[in-house]
């Protein structure tokens, strides 16, 4: 009867950190959004990013597609900044779950931006 206990418990507790490690968290864990703030750099248009970790552990080396992207303004590079073919979020560090990272660029035209890849930190 204790083995019993014992083995229920244990593949409980190995059900319970399997979730918590991260297992489901995805690319739609990250969530972007995009709003045109109404202020103008020169002809361009000003637009806030918030990319918002939903996932329910940190994630670290946060990549972003963004085609084609420019600026007119800059963009504080520990925030953003390109790393190959892709774009790096908070320089590579943690964004703990339903945290956000916050930045502003400016252009004629908004870019879709959507997440890549990411490594997760989950204790």
């Amino acid at each position: 009867m204790a083995a019993s206990f014992k083995l229920l418990f244990a593949l409980l507790l190995l059900s319970i950190c399997s979730k918590g490690n991260g297992q489901q968290c995805d690319l739609s864990s990250i969530s972007v959004n995009q709003t045109n703030t109404g202020m103008k750099n020169g002809f361009d248009y000003k637009f806030e990013v918030e990319v918002r970790n939903i996932c329910q552990c940190s994630v670290t080396n946060l990549l972003l597609k963004v085609p084609g992207f420019a600026s007119s303004s800059l963009v504080d590079p520990k925030l953003f900044r390109q790393q190959g073919e892709h774009y790096l979020v908070n320089d590579g560090q943690p964004i703990s779950s339903s945290s956000s990272i916050k930045f502003t660029y400016s252009w004629d035209h908004f870019f879709p931006i959507s997440p890549v890849s990411f490594k997760l930190l989950c204790k």
